[in-house]
């Protein structure tokens, strides 16, 4: 027994040793083949990253030349700003040729500070790229897709309007490239914004509905100022903000922002004493209808609305205002009462009252303050 169980290890370690050499060189063979390909790979990959370099390169030293070929004073595209005549060898363009062009005129659009010119750059720029712009609007690229919206949008091309609508109305379509679909309607005077505003968008930012407010034509604007009250609260507060920074003055719009000043909504009373206090007018009625309603709930608003509001009182002059201000001297945040402060200096009578603060107030900040306004105001008054 003993001598079979020995011819049975002897055996087995010969199989063994027999399979061990076999898949050595297995092995050797299939890390060579996995060598080989790996550097077939990089070679291959570093070959056509060469081959792209020269590509663009090439593409870059062609455009190049277009450039300064179209920028040459007997080019024809000199000859179209001149005279306004499109010719065929204008239009009849290659890709790279195409690509000089639009950066000629976008170049051409922001040097320009005359309306025919810059009129007649916005008309080519929509007969050589609107073809090409549309095709590039249903890319899967979202870059490609947002770099067209730009485009459109710097020039203005009104023709690719309704295609813009169709973006829109797609799944596909982001939130920022609806964004810039949007000014590209206010800058366009595009009736079709006034019902996308009066949606509700909470993808969207103050400071994006801001910039479309700002954008807007005086015809599309009326039609906002229209339909203000079906305006969501934040495209509301926008347009109230808008109408501070463009320093509205028709009678229609202030008295939109007084209605504002006894809304219930507070940011939006917020916004509407920011405006006022900008524009600095308000109608007697409205500033007596003021004093009253501070009278009775100036202890439950908002420190920001109490700063505002003793801002304006600075801004709009009358003779009620003046113990308004001077009860705000005593607010307890110390930079409503810096702005009280400000606001009594407007004032004849609050030369008096400031006076006083600084002499008798209770609260020594209160004191500080006036007499530093005094102070500045006496030197203001020596340097006049």
């Amino acid at each position: 027994m003993s001598e079979y169980m020995r011819n049975r290890v002897q055996w087995f370690g010969k199989s063994m040793s027999g399979w061990t050499e076999t898949g050595s060189s297995y092995l050797v063979q299939v890390t060579g083949l996995i060598c080989g390909s790996v550097f077939v790979t990089l070679l291959a990959i570093y070959l056509v990253l060469l081959w792209r370099n020269r590509l663009k390169q090439r593409t870059l030293k062609l455009q190049k030349k277009a450039f300064r070929d179209l920028m040459a004073d007997e080019s024809a595209l000199r000859h179209y700003l001149a005279g306004g005549e499109i010719t065929p060898k204008l239009l009849d363009v290659r890709k790279v040729q195409q690509k000089a062009l639009q950066e000629v005129l976008l170049q051409q659009l922001e040097e320009s500070t005359d309306d025919l010119q810059r009129e007649r750059i916005r008309f080519l720029a929509g007969q050589a790229f609107g073809t090409l712009y549309r095709t590039q609007l249903g890319s899967i690229k979202w870059s490609e897709r947002i770099n067209t919206l730009l485009y459109i949008e710097q020039f203005q091309i009104t023709e690719l309007l309704p295609r813009l609508e169709e973006m829109m109305r797609s799944s596909l379509c982001s939130i920022q490239e609806r964004f810039i679909i949007l000014r590209i309607y206010a800058r366009s005077g595009y009736v079709r914004l006034v019902k996308e505003l009066l949606k509700r968008n909470t993808a969207m930012s103050d400071s994006q509905y801001l910039q479309i407010m700002l954008l807007l034509t005086d015809e599309i604007w009326e039609k906002v100022i229209d339909h203000y009250a079906e305006l969501p609260v934040q495209a509301k507060c926008s347009v109230v903000d808008a109408m501070r920074i463009r320093n509205v003055q028709t009678t229609r719009e202030l008295a939109l922002l007084e209605r504002l000043l006894f809304e219930d909504h507070v940011e939006q009373r917020i916004f509407s004493l920011r405006a006022l206090a900008q524009i600095g007018r308000m109608s007697d009625g409205t500033k007596d209808k003021l004093l009253l309603a501070w009278h009775e709930e100036r202890g439950i608003r908002s420190r920001l609305e109490r700063l505002m509001y003793a801002r304006l009182l600075g801004r709009v002059h009358t003779e009620g205002f003046i113990e308004h201000l001077n009860g705000l001297m005593g607010d307890p945040a110390y930079e409503i009462r810096q702005e009280a402060a400000n606001s009594l200096a407007q004032y004849d009578q609050g030369i008096e009252k400031l006076r006083c603060v600084a002499r008798v107030h209770p609260d020594k900040y209160a004191r500080q303050i006036a007499e530093e306004t005094l102070e500045r105001k006496q030197y203001e008054r020596k340097m006049a």
